[in-house]
C-alpha cells in the first residue's frame, strides 16, 4: 500500500541555511568543499576505461532482481513508501523519515560555475513552489530552471540525507514524480553520492592506490511534459568509468542529485520523493 504522508512540523530546518548557503557557494565557484558536500563530478580522466560499470550492489529489501529496461512506475503497481519529501509544508527541508536513524538535510541547487550559466530561483529557499495546476491533490513541487551556458558538466538540484551518510539497505531504490516544461531538455541524471566517491568519505582520493572521487553511482531518465511516476532502483546505478568501485555503498549514502549535463537548458518540477521497498 502506498502511504503517503504530510508533514505538520519543519523537520530538517536546522539544515537550511547550510544547505542553502552552499548551493550559493557552489554556484559562484568559490567553496573549495563544494566537491566534497555535493559531489560535483570531476572531468573524465584521459585514461579513463570507455566503458561503464554496472551497479552491483544490493537489490535492497527482499533482494530481488531490478528491472533496467523502464523507470516508470506501472498504474497496477504497489510500492511501499518512505516519503523524503512531498513538499507540502512550503520549506526546503525534508523529512525525518520512519527509520532508527533520522534524515537531516534540505534541497539546494548547484552547478559548474561556467561564465553565463544562470539558474533560477535564485535564492535554493524558494525551490519549492506552487504548481499551477496541481497534480492530484499535490499543490507544490520542487522547480528549477536554467540556461544552456552551464558548459563545463552541466547543473541541477539535489539533497543531503545526512550530515555523515545514511543507512538504505531496508530499500530497493527511489521513486519520485517529475515533468519538464515544453522548452526544457528532457533527459535528466539521478545521480547517488555514496562514501566511496564523496570526497570527503576518506576512501577515494589522488593518492597513489587510491580510486579517483567523484565518479558517483547514476542512472537517468526521460522526461515529457506531463507527470510520470518513476522509480529507481538500486541495482540499475552505473558509474562512468573512471573511478570504478565492485558495488554501490547503500549503506553509507550522503546525496541524491537530479540533473542535466553541459550546455543542455532545462526547466523541471519534482515531486514526492520517496525511498520504496
Amino acid at each position: 500500500m502506498r502511504h503517503r504522508r504530510r508533514r505538520t512540523g519543519g523537520g530538517a530546518l536546522a539544515r537550511l541555511p547550510f544547505a542553502a548557503g552552499a548551493g550559493a557557494l557552489c554556484a559562484a565557484a568559490v567553496w573549495p568543499g563544494c566537491n566534497a558536500i555535493l559531489g560535483i563530478e570531476a572531468p573524465v580522466r584521459e585514461d579513463a576505461p570507455a566503458t561503464t560499470k554496472t551497479g552491483s550492489g544490493s537489490a535492497g529489501a527482499g533482494g530481488a532482481q531490478a528491472d533496467c529496461s523502464l523507470h516508470e512506475v506501472s498504474p497496477d503497481e504497489t510500492l511501499e513508501l518512505s516519503m523524503i519529501d512531498d513538499m507540502e509544508d512550503g520549506n526546503i527541508g525534508i523529512l525525518k523519515g520512519d527509520g532508527a536513524t533520522p534524515r537531516q538535510g534540505a534541497w539546494f541547487k548547484y552547478g559548474d560555475g561556467s561564465e553565463g550559466g544562470a539558474q533560477e530561483p535564485s535564492d535554493a529557499a524558494e525551490l519549492v513552489a506552487a504548481m499551477m495546476p496541481v497534480r492530484g491533490d499535490s499543490e507544490r513541487a520542487v522547480h528549477t530552471s536554467a540556461n544552456a551556458l552551464f558548459t563545463s558538466w552541466g547543473a541541477g538540484v539535489g539533497f543531503e540525507l545526512s550530515t555523515s551518510y545514511y543507512d538504505a539497505t531496508g530499500y530497493r531504490g527511489i521513486t519520485f514524480w517529475a515533468r519538464a516544461e515544453d522548452d526544457s531538455s528532457t533527459e535528466m541524471f539521478v545521480t547517488f553520492v555514496d562514501q566511496q566517491t564523496d570526497k570527503g568519505g576518506g576512501i577515494c582520493g589522488d593518492m597513489a592506490g587510491q580510486v579517483p572521487c567523484y565518479d558517483h553511482f547514476h542512472t537517468s531518465v526521460s522526461l515529457t511534459s506531463d507527470w510520470k511516476h518513476f522509480k529507481v532502483p538500486v541495482g540499475c546505478l552505473v558509474q562512468t568509468g573512471y573511478g570504478v568501485f565492485e558495488s554501490f555503498a547503500q549503506d553509507r549514502i550522503r546525496v541524491i542529485q537530479f540533473s542535466f549535463g553541459a550546455g543542455q537548458a532545462f526547466d523541471f518540477w519534482i515531486d514526492d520523493v520517496a525511498f520504496y521497498r
